[in-house]
């Protein structure tokens, strides 16, 4: 597995699909069976697919990346989820040929107010 062509993958997942709403690219980037653990989306390409669709173009800013193996961790920034500004992480597990097979990912909403100085970003 290639470092480059899971950077590639991620660029075009957080800029293409989801920046630009262009759902209609998530089918190439994935294979199958393809696992979801968020509890919101169902198993399997159909599933993920609804889900880009309910949501449309999500506007977001990805704050760091790191690669492990086949293993791609994405802190991203959404900056307008479901109404709210978002804090997430996004965890994916790529096949030998690069291909997304299963996502999780883990998402909290940016309060207004913080009890400290730092951001969540």
């Amino acid at each position: 597995m290639n470092r480059e062509n899971i950077q590639h993958t991620l660029n075009v997942i957080y800029e293409q699909v989801f920046n630009e709403g262009r759902a209609d690219l998530y089918p190439n980037l994935v294979a199958g069976p393809y696992i979801q653990h968020n509890p919101l989306v169902p198993d399997g390409l159909d599933g993920v697919m609804g889900f880009l669709k309910q949501v449309g173009r999500v506007r977001n800013e990805v704050k760091r990346i790191a690669i492990d193996g086949d293993l791609a961790f994405v802190h991203v920034r959404y900056l307008d989820l479901f109404g709210h500004e978002t804090a997430g992480v996004d965890i994916f597990r790529f096949d030998a040929k690069g291909k997304i097979v299963e996502h999780w990912d883990v998402l909290q909403p940016v309060p207004a107010e913080a009890k400290n100085p730092n951001t969540m970003f």
